[in-house]
């Protein structure tokens, strides 16, 4: 009965919202409509990058299902529920197909994240992973997400997160216990609290935090001020898993996951009717409260203005319209100037590092015998060129970081936006792609073959010296005769020995280069991948943000229009329909404050 309850009230609010016209209240309602009538019970892992998001659901599960280190990033949301065999999935969104078209990839569990990474690098619209285990925390209905960083230098991974908040029966705020928490992060958990009032704080890493009871003690007083009611329990993940390999009980009591755990199956889960009456009882008053105000601006508004009012307003609208238009021209030239230089740019830099690379070739084997250095040259030239594309790559990222400035201030001199967020490219790897270097095929020079040099060499001599001391009287075979032959056997010997070493330096250097020459192939076909990839999501973004614009410009016009036209029985009318619609909205919040009381009645 409570759940039909809550379905019919979503459904009035999100009635309203499609009234006013307000997609973004309306999608969120639909969301949270789906989760009221999932049985599972979604809890997001939320919070700025580096805090050990990640970390803490693998401690969880007792599996490594999420992407964890230093030099990792969550870049996407990644649902881990419960299975009875190992599962994983890409879930990708369809283009146009609206929010419920989505395309599914089974994965391999162990490359859910390489193959995220790859899907993302090749402009795909991945939505989320998602990853089924066998574990008894997630068996009654539990259902973790991990979630993208949030913050100042994540733009769009915190578009990301807030996205999927309003799908969350409860959220897991992480913020590692070596420091109390940030402005920032009190400024998240204010805005997230309207979106999904069922919060708690995950302050992970007390093993190398020695004062983490003061950490947790300050906190405690910030989230009074701020007026969030929130527990918060600190743990250490690495304890945790230590604990679990070691299947050593009073270790892990020593983690502080025993209490998150509980927590977890005695509020998120025990308690799944009263969140998630609180979830619908917030979203629904919030998203009634922001069609109220927007429907007190039209009432205000509904006054008689004058002509020269109305001029203008109407002058100021289209004056912001030609800005605009003014300003996608001045970024979209900037942005196709940019990746045209940043192409051009990066394949020369690359090609200038391997050309001093293969100019070090050519030195090396010039004096060496390939065949005494190989594995050690081999060794030098693939490291000399990882440093080459690692150092490519790394201005690469500085270049698109440019680009992304450049275009933002174009755009930012007419209309404010958040500076979108450049992902770090992936470092191409080509050397599987690359046939590997082989030596020299004449490297052996057996002991056969030198006799049988240094004797066609020895019998000139010999025969040559011979027939000239015979002149004197001598035999053919003397002293003399017998050492210019062991002479110029020697010299011969040498002779084909120096032959054979210039023309192993010869097919050395000519392999050397062909592999360098296959190796910037393939670098620079990923580097290129990757400024296309930084064009379509720069494009994408600032597009978006146009039409948004554009759109909110367009629909100023023709309310100014409107208002001009109407005359003022026309706005009597439409005072009289608004505070009608004022009390209507008026009584819907009434019903979700009554949902947290448990006091909903059917309309």
């Amino acid at each position: 009965m409570i759940e039909t309850a809550m379905v019919e009230l979503i459904d009035r609010a999100t009635a309203e919202c499609a009234e006013q016209q307000r997609p973004d209240l309306h999608n969120r309602l639909r969301q949270i409509r789906t989760r009221v009538l999932d049985p599972a019970q979604l809890v997001l892992v939320v919070g700025e990058p580096k805090q050990g998001k990640s970390e803490l659901i693998n401690a969880l599960v007792n599996a490594a299902v999420c992407d964890s280190g230093e030099d990792s990033t969550t870049r996407v949301p990644t649902l881990v529920r419960h299975s009875e065999h190992p599962t994983a999935q890409v879930v990708e969104r369809e283009s146009g197909g609206g929010p419920a078209a989505l395309d599914r990839y089974p994965v391999p569990v162990e490359q859910v994240r390489e193959r995220i990474d790859q899907a993302l690098s090749s402009g795909r619209p991945v939505s989320r992973g998602e990853v089924g285990i066998p574990r008894a925390v997630l068996k009654d209905g539990l259902v973790l997400m991990d979630t993208p960083g949030v913050g100042a230098t994540s733009t769009t991974l915190t578009a990301r997160t807030l996205g999927v908040v309003a799908e969350a029966d409860a959220l897991l705020i992480v913020s590692d216990a070596t420091q109390e928490l940030t402005h920032n992060e009190l400024a998240f958990l204010k805005k997230v609290t309207k979106l999904c009032p069922n919060v708690a704080i995950v302050q992970p890493k007390t093993d190398i935090t020695p004062n983490w009871r003061r950490v947790v003690e300050l906190n405690q007083r910030h989230l009074a001020g701020a007026g969030i009611n929130a527990k918060i329990f600190p743990v250490s993940s690495t304890i945790r898993m230590q604990a679990m390999h070691a299947k050593d009980a009073a270790l892990n009591t020593e983690s502080g996951f025993p209490q998150l755990v509980e927590y977890l199956r005695g509020e998120a889960l025990g308690k799944h009717d009263q969140l998630t009456r609180r979830l619908v009882s917030q979203n629904v008053a919030d998203a009634v409260d922001e069609l109220s105000e927007a429907l007190k601006t039209e009432l205000a508004a509904q006054s008689p203005r004058t002509a020269a009012q109305t001029l203008i307003e109407l002058e100021t609208a289209q004056r912001r319209s030609e800005d605009l238009r003014r300003a996608t021209s001045r970024w979209q030239k900037t942005l196709n100037d940019g990746v045209g230089e940043l192409f051009a740019d990066i394949e020369f830099d690359f090609r200038e590092r391997s050309w001093a690379i293969t100019g070090q070739i050519g030195d090396t084997l010039e004096e060496a015998d390939p065949t005494a250095v190989w594995d050690d040259f081999v060794h030098w030239l693939d490291e000399a060129l990882s440093t080459a594309i690692e150092e490519n790559f790394s201005w690469l990222d500085r270049r698109r970081e440019q680009l992304r400035d450049r275009v933002t201030d174009e755009f930012l001199r007419e209309h404010p936006a958040a500076r979108p967020h450049v992902e770090q490219a992936l470092l191409p790897d080509p050397f599987d792609q690359v046939n590997p270097l082989k030596p020299p095929s004449n490297g052996s020079y057996k002991r056969f073959d030198q006799v049988l040099t240094g004797l066609r060499g020895s019998y000139g001599g010999v025969l040559m010296f011979g027939l000239i001391t015979s002149m004197a009287g001598l035999p053919l075979m003397n002293v003399v005769s017998i050492s210019a032959g062991l002479l110029l056997g020697s010299r011969s010997l040498n002779e084909e020995k120096d032959a054979r070493l210039r023309r192993r330096q010869a097919e050395a250097k000519t392999a050397a280069q062909r592999y360098v020459e296959h190796v910037v192939f393939h670098v620079n076909k990923e580097a290129k991948d990757t400024i296309r990839a930084t064009h379509r999501a720069l494009h994408q973004h600032f597009t978006q943000l146009t039409e948004e614009a554009q759109l909110e410009i367009s629909r100023a016009i023709q309310e100014i229009k409107r208002t001009a036209e109407r005359s003022a029985v026309d706005r009597e009318d439409r005072a009289r329909e608004i505070r009608r619609k004022l009390e209507e909205l008026a009584l819907l919040r009434r019903r979700a404050a009554m949902l947290i009381a448990n006091r909903i009645t059917a309309a």
